[in-house]
C-alpha cells in the first residue's frame, strides 16, 4: 500500500540533516548516491477517501500535517506538507499521490516512480531533471530524489508536471492543491438504467459490419465519413487530450476482424489489474491502457502508453453509434480541476458493454454493464482506431 512507505518525521529529518553525509553541505548527486534503499514496490492500491467521509468538513489524514477539507461549490482542497533538504522545499512522493488520490508505483527494474488514475500518466526519475506526462517531456527545474528511501518531489515541479489536472499554491512547509468534488451518483457497476436518462444512454451504431455476424468477409471496406461537423466533435473540443480539428485529422488506422479481435481479448478476462503494469509477457498483469494497447497490438494497431495519449488516435464517434472495438474514454472523480481529463480507458463489446482493466468493482479484466449512472455520468467520448 501507498501508506505502507517509511515516512520521515521531523526528528528523523532534523538529526539526519545534521548528521554527516546527509546534510545541506552535500550536493543532490552526492545525496542521491548516498541513499541506501528504494521504494517499496507495493504502492499499487489507492488510499481513496469518499466525499461523504468529509461531510464539509476538515479531514486530517494523518501524514505529517497533511489534510482535506471541503470547500463552497464542491470543490476540494488538499494540503500536502513538505519537507527541506538542503535548503530545497519537497512532498513526499507517496504522501501526495494518497493525498490527492492517485494510484503510485515505484518500478524497481526502471528506477522510476509512477503515479496517476487507472495507469501511469506521470514517470518521476531520482537525479533526472526530466519527467514524463502523457507521454510527453516535462523539463524540471530541480530533479526528484531519494531520501530516507522514499522518492521527494521538488515542490517547483508540482504545477510544471500537474498543472493540467491539479493547481498548487505554496505556502511555507505546505503545498496546496485543489480540485473538484468527487461525488458522483450510481455504482460503478450498477443495474441497467435505459429507463433514466435516456440521453446519456449508450447505443449501438446499426451498420456496425460485426453487429451480427464476424469474418473478414463482413468487414465494409469504405471508411465512415468523419464527424467534422458533429455533436460529437464538437462536445469533444476543450477536454485535456481532445481537439476537434485533430480528431478530424487523424484517420482510422486498419481494418481488422473485430469480432476476432475481441475475441482474443476475452481470453484475459480475469487477469489481474496492476497500476502501471510493465509489459504482460514479463509481469502477466496490466493496467486499463496496457491491457487496449496489447489487444490491438495483435491485430496490427499500435496504440500509445497511456489512456491520455490513446484518446488522441482515432476518429470521434457519438455515445448513440458505437460499433464493437470503439475505445470508450472516462474520467475518474474527484482529483482534477474540471471534469475534462481522462483518467480510464474500455473496448465497446456492443450491447452497451464494456470490457477493460480496472481495480473495481472487481479486480482486473472484466466485462462491465456501462448504462448505469456511473459510466453514463464519467464518460467522456468514443473514439474509433479501426473499421
Amino acid at each position: 500500500m501507498i501508506g505502507s512507505w517509511r515516512r520521515p518525521v521531523a526528528a528523523s529529518l532534523v538529526a539526519c540533516l545534521l548528521a554527516a553525509g546527509c546534510g545541506p553541505q552535500l550536493s543532490k548527486e552526492q545525496r542521491l548516491s548516498n541513499q541506501q534503499g528504494i521504494p517499496s514496490n507495493q504502492g499499487q492500491a489507492a488510499n481513496r477517501l469518499k466525499s461523504e467521509e468529509i461531510n464539509g468538513k476538515t479531514t486530517t489524514i494523518g501524514l505529517n500535517g497533511g489534510f482535506i477539507r471541503m470547500l463552497p461549490q464542491g470543490r476540494v482542497e488538499m494540503t500536502i506538507p513538505t519537507v527541506t533538504i538542503g535548503g530545497t522545499a519537497y512532498v513526499v512522493g507517496s504522501d501526495f499521490a494518497k493525498i490527492v488520490g492517485f494510484r503510485s508505483n515505484w518500478d524497481q527494474a526502471r528506477g522510476v516512480f509512477q503515479l496517476g488514475e487507472h495507469d501511469a500518466s506521470y514517470e518521476l526519475k531520482p537525479g533526472q531533471t526530466s519527467a514524463l506526462r502523457d507521454d510527453e517531456t516535462v523539463t524540471l527545474k530541480e530533479a526528484p530524489v531519494l531520501f530516507n528511501s522514499q522518492i521527494h518531489i521538488p515542490v517547483s515541479a508540482l504545477n510544471l508536471v500537474f498543472a493540467k489536472d491539479l493547481s498548487f499554491e505554496i505556502k511555507e512547509q505546505a503545498a496546496v492543491a485543489q480540485a473538484t468534488d468527487w461525488a458522483v451518483s450510481g455504482a460503478i457497476d450498477g443495474p441497467l438504467e435505459a429507463s433514466t436518462g435516456a440521453e446519456l444512454d449508450f447505443g449501438d451504431d446499426p451498420k456496425d459490419p460485426f453487429q451480427t455476424t464476424g469474418g473478414a468477409s463482413a468487414m465494409r471496406l469504405e471508411r465512415d465519413p468523419l464527424l467534422e461537423a458533429s455533436d460529437a466533435v464538437e462536445a469533444m473540443k476543450g477536454l485535456d487530450g481532445f481537439s476537434g480539428k485533430d480528431d478530424i485529422a487523424v484517420p482510422v488506422l486498419r481494418q481488422v476482424d473485430m469480432n476476432a479481435l475481441l475475441t482474443r481479448a476475452t481470453r484475459y478476462v480475469g487477469v489481474n489489474y496492476s497500476f502501471g503494469a510493465a509489459p504482460y509477457s514479463t509481469s502477466g498483469k496490466f493496467d486499463c491502457s496496457t491491457y487496449t494497447q496489447y489487444v490491438f497490438a495483435k491485430s496490427g494497431i499500435t496504440l500509445n502508453r497511456t489512456a491520455r495519449a490513446q484518446a488522441k488516435q482515432g476518429t470521434t464517434v457519438d455515445r448513440k453509434q458505437l460499433r464493437k472495438g470503439d475505445l470508450l474514454f472516462f474520467y475518474v472523480p474527484g482529483k482534477f480541476r474540471s471534469q475534462k481529463t481522462v483518467g480510464h480507458v474500455g473496448i465497446y463489446l456492443g450491447n452497451q458493454r464494456m470490457i477493460h482493466s480496472a481495480p473495481e468493482p472487481k479486480d482486473g479484466v472484466q466485462i462491465t454493464h456501462i448504462n448505469n449512472a456511473y459510466w453514463k455520468q464519467t464518460f467522456l467520448a468514443a473514439k474509433r482506431v479501426s473499421s
